[in-house]
């Protein structure tokens, strides 16, 4: 029984997201497996969430599998480790409940979760951030407005809150806990419906966004290549008669920009021609040689790539590119490479990117100031609100998740950047290679986006951009560290009282 009441929160949590996209259902997740945890000791709860968490993981990343040379083998592991967390939750959970202390427990749940959120989040190069439960919440702006001030976490802990309590009601009536509960969730609904209806005063600027729908098999050679260059140009084109003030190439749109100086004049023709600025992604491609040991004069040569967003000002001239900064670990480089002999089987040889250094906000218009981040970027809060910093007032986010074929990941994908809309208040601008591109408000509202996977079109809005910074992007995960702190409390109470009961 247990362990179907196990698998069934992992069935609901799967239904949170894309592909079946039911939000609603987070609200309700996680109490079979708080219920099964409470009626459980420690050592059986942390069991019953490592086998809930590990068949959600595989139910919501089923698209890795498309990745080419990525097997069962390299999924194990890795699911095993991020499925702890939850499982550590669950035995948390399940000591406190053991207490008899229905009120401790009421806030020790939300807390712990949000606390172990933001370790996952933080630690080192596998900090993994994507498919939280504050984001299945994505399609409903009203709550999502609280992150404003708490970051995602907030929202998390609301859900997991709104769960605990359910539970409560069901295993102990605790009616007084679920109305806090209902209080607190409609104070949040009814602050977002107020930020809602206040508009944003600020200027509006029309943005543009080409969705190529570049193929892999179509960066293999150069006449391919061409031709992909030639349906950005005619969609460019196409998205320069709205007369956007700014339009945008996704990630790796173009190879080895730096190197090929007739690409570059093409753009800065391209710019002339349709008076709008550009961000474009592109890669850039750098020889490194290092001398071998027996001799001075002898050098191994090996190639390194910048994952790059080049900048071309409608005024004239290419600004000096921002580099991605936070790479994919195993994708885009080898971690711990100097000092680990990963086994091929698990760590196949990749490309090896170099990391930039530095944030970067283009200056479109006087009233515009666009900060772009690449990739899987987005999925990281800290990140972000650092990126926009006290000037930015628009992020532009270049993505590329050709490999993930027809799935769910594009989605899932996308549903953080809503989240960084709202924390920051800033429109974030999605500009996917095979989609869906979208544009959202700084209330993390979608304003529109391209209606199929793998399919080349435009998309255009006119976006208002704020003058004013929310209490995240100035302060940061206040909120999560309250979580943490209150955690280390209610752990030492807990400790202290089982250690004086003992004696």
């Amino acid at each position: 029984m247990k362990t179907f009441l196990a698998l069934l929160t992992a069935l609901f949590v799967i239904f949170s997201f894309p592909n079946f996209n039911q939000g609603w259902m987070a609200w309700i997740a996680l109490v079979p497996l708080i219920y099964a945890c409470f009626t459980t000791k420690p050592l059986g709860a942390f069991a019953l969430g490592l086998l809930s968490s590990a068949t959600a993981l595989f139910g919501i990343f089923y698209w890795i599998f498309e990745v080419p040379g990525f097997r069962f083998y390299h999924a194990l592991p890795l699911t095993i480790f991020y499925a702890l967390f939850t499982a550590t939750w669950c035995t948390g959970i399940s000591w406190f409940h053991a207490w008899k202390k229905p009120q401790f427990l009421f806030l020790f749940a939300p807390v712990l979760w949000v606390a172990i959120e933001f370790l996952k989040t933080h630690i080192g190069f596998m900090s993994f951030s994507w498919a939280t439960l504050a984001r299945s919440q994505h399609a409903i702006p009203a709550i999502l407005q609280v992150s404003s001030l708490t970051g995602e976490y907030g929202v998390t802990f609301l859900i997991v809150l709104a769960n605990v309590a359910l539970a409560g009601v069901i295993l102990r009536r605790a009616y007084k806990q679920a109305v806090i509960t209902g209080v607190l969730i409609g104070l949040s609904f009814l602050w977002g419906f107020y930020v809602l209806h206040h508009p944003v005063h600020g200027p509006c600027i029309r943005v543009a966004v080409v969705q190529p729908a570049i193929r892999l098999s179509e960066r293999k050679t150069p006449e391919k290549r061409a031709a992909s260059y030639r349906r950005l140009e005619f969609l460019t084109r196409k998205a320069a008669i709205l007369n956007p003030a700014l339009i945008v190439w996704p990630e790796t749109a173009i190879r080895d920009l730096k190197r090929h100086p007739e690409l570059i004049a093409w753009l800065k023709n391209l710019v002339f021609e349709t008076h709008a600025s550009f961000i474009i992604g592109a890669s850039e491609f750098v020889k490194f040689g290092k001398a071998k040991p027996m001799g001075k004069a002898s050098f191994t040569f090996k190639m390194r790539e910048y994952n790059s967003a080049f900048f071309f000002s409608a005024h004239g001239g290419m600004l000096r590119p921002y580099y991605k900064q936070l790479l994919v670990p195993f994708g885009e480089y080898i971690p711990l490479a100097s000092s680990v002999s990963w086994p091929a089987w698990l760590v196949p040889e990749t490309v090896s990117s170099l990391p930039g250094k530095t944030f970067r906000v283009y200056s479109v218009s006087r009233g515009l100031h666009v900060a772009p981040i690449i990739c899987w970027e987005n999925l990281f809060p800290d990140f972000v609100r650092k990126a926009v910093g006290n000037r930015a007032n628009m992020v532009v986010h270049l993505v590329n998740d050709n490999w993930f074929g027809r799935t769910a990941a594009p989605e899932q994908h996308n549903m953080a950047s809503v989240l960084r809309a709202v924390e920051n208040h800033v429109p974030v601008v999605i500009a996917s290679n095979t989609g869906p591109s979208e544009i959202i408000d700084s209330y993390g509202k979608v304003l529109t986006k391209t209606p199929a996977l793998f399919k080349s079109g435009i998309v255009s809005a006119e976006v208002s951009v704020p003058a004013t910074k929310t209490f995240y992007n100035r302060y940061g995960n206040v909120f999560a560290f309250f979580c943490i702190l209150a955690t280390l409390f209610l752990l030492a109470v807990r400790f202290f009282i089982s250690f004086r009961n003992r004696r």
